[in-house]
């Protein structure tokens, strides 16, 4: 996952330079390189890596506390070596001005818990892999789930889409996302800040762990394991996003980034979708508080006007317009966000005023760059294989494997 996040915003804490930022990472980082050194150069990878690639996610972020527990004992170890072994119950994880407190055990700012049976809870959620506490500079806690890819996605599918849908339609949605996940580790630093590479929401891509595994989902990133989707031999930035309103846009419409893979294409084929089509009425003053949470002041709000609107309807921006004549204008994804995704569900829309309120009619949901969901669940009912779902909606990429 932009948060950026993959599907739908696909944008993009913890001290991150010391031991702790590493601890743990170096299976990781061996791995990486060795799936990628043939990437990076446009050359030929191996078959598959000398170790699983793993991930780390980011589940719970700047909490005041978790809830934690396990099937069984747990090893709680720190990087300086010291460990404890806790028994399987159940545990509040505090931050103390120096470290972490869990069950009468004061830790440093760095704690890793690995289960010896079954599976670790963050606030009732079961999870694969390693559960890693962290406190925060603002003396909060992360947690964090540094678990195999593979496994990873396995949460990953029912979070995002149907696993009832075609089965090649399922598959292309766990290409595209470990694509998204390979993208994030490939490229700088995430991790070094906050201590993870995605977050578990859909800044990144929604992971629910293993109460979203599903078997239909499994069967389909077993299915394509280790497939990329690539472009000149490098793993993509596979943006996706739930309903394209008819066509897909070109991602500097959105991010202001050209992408060459991430080119707009016609696609009539989630216009029978669910929801296609929506509306919505705000006051205006409810948008005015929306806006200034996120940082745009515009003392008494006006009005609001469509900006630059690319060939397709979908707006690139919106202009903002106080009582008072003063004007800006910002982001239209940035403005939908702000507001509300749920509420002003893509940025291909009409706006009307209404005396207080503003009135919205659009079309699909998300911000249309990439892969189209429903748009590939229509694909596979017509018999498209998953890698011509994804040679769609990506432009000029292969489906490759990559470690």
């Amino acid at each position: 996952m932009t948060r950026r996040r993959g599907a739908d915003a696909h944008g993009r804490g913890g001290p991150g330079g010391d031991r702790g930022a590493r601890f743990g990472r170096v299976l990781r980082t061996i791995a990486l390189a060795v799936a990628l050194a043939g990437v990076a150069a446009g050359g030929s990878p191996p078959a598959r890596a000398v170790e699983p690639l793993a991930i780390r996610v980011g589940i719970a972020i700047e909490q005041p506390s978790l809830r934690l527990a396990a099937d069984g004992p747990v090893v709680a170890a720190e990087p300086s070596g010291g460990q404890e072994l806790l028994p399987g119950t159940a545990w509040i994880a505090s931050p103390t001005p120096d470290g972490i407190e869990i069950s009468a055990n004061t830790f440093g700012p760095v704690v890793r818990l690995t289960p010896q049976a079954g599976f670790l809870r963050v606030d009732g959620r079961p999870y694969r892999g390693v559960i890693e506490i962290r406190r925060t500079a603002a003396g909060r806690l992360v947690a964090i789930d540094d678990v195999e890819l593979e496994e990873y996605l396995y949460g990953v599918i029912k979070g995002e889409i149907s696993p009832r849908w075609p089965a090649e339609a399922v598959k292309a949605q766990a290409v595209a996302a470990r694509t998204l996940a390979v993208h994030r580790l490939a490229s700088s630093g995430r991790g070094a800040a906050g201590g993870y590479d995605l977050s578990a929401t859909t800044d990144d891509q929604v992971y629910l762990g293993v109460a979203g595994e599903d078997p239909a989902a499994t069967a389909a990133v077993d299915a394509t394991r280790a497939l990329l989707v690539t472009y000149e031999g490098r793993p993509i930035f596979a943006a996706y996003h739930s309903n394209s309103g008819g066509h897909t846009e070109d991602s500097e419409s959105v991010w202001g980034t050209a992408y060459p893979y991430l080119r707009g294409v016609p696609d009539p084929y989630a216009l029978g979708a669910p929801g296609f089509a929506w509306d919505a009425r705000l006051p205006l003053a409810s948008i005015e508080a929306s806006l200034r949470r996120g940082g745009i002041d515009v003392p008494a709000l006006d009005q609001i006007e469509p900006g630059r609107v690319t060939p397709w309807g979908r707006s690139i921006t919106v202009r903002l317009r106080g009582e008072d004549g003063s004007a800006q204008e910002i982001s239209a994804n940035r403005f939908r966000l702000l507001v509300g995704a749920g509420v002003v569900r893509s940025t291909m829309f009409t706006i009307a005023r209404s005396g207080a309120d503003v009135s919205f009619a659009g079309r699909g949901a998300g911000h249309g760059v990439g892969l189209d969901q429903w748009g590939a669940r229509a694909l596979a009912a017509r018999g498209y294989t998953f890698e011509k779902i994804l040679q769609y909606y990506y432009t000029g990429v292969a489906v490759e494997q990559r470690y």
